[in-house]
């Protein structure tokens, strides 16, 4: 089980999650939305096509802890 954090820069809370649970499944079980939105595994930018891959495949040890946030630049960013 990985301790994970999920979430936006403005909400986040705390799940369990197995090692072998795809990104983006667990991001819709959450209702974070990727739509524009810069997606962070532990720091590290996550591609598009990576959010298809498990925490496992992405280096995450199981019994670890682990942050996933779904960044999104506001329009009045510059």
């Amino acid at each position: 089980m990985i301790n994970l954090t999920i979430g936006t820069n403005t909400e986040r809370k705390t799940v369990i999650v197995e090692p072998d649970a795809v990104l983006a499944d667990v991001l819709a079980e959450n209702n974070v939305s990727t739509t524009s939105a810069a997606i962070h595994l532990n720091g590290s930018l996550i591609p598009g096509a990576d959010l298809q891959e498990t925490f496992e495949d992405l280096g995450v040890e199981d019994e670890s802890n682990a942050m996933l946030i779904a960044v999104v630049k506001a329009d009045s960013a510059a």
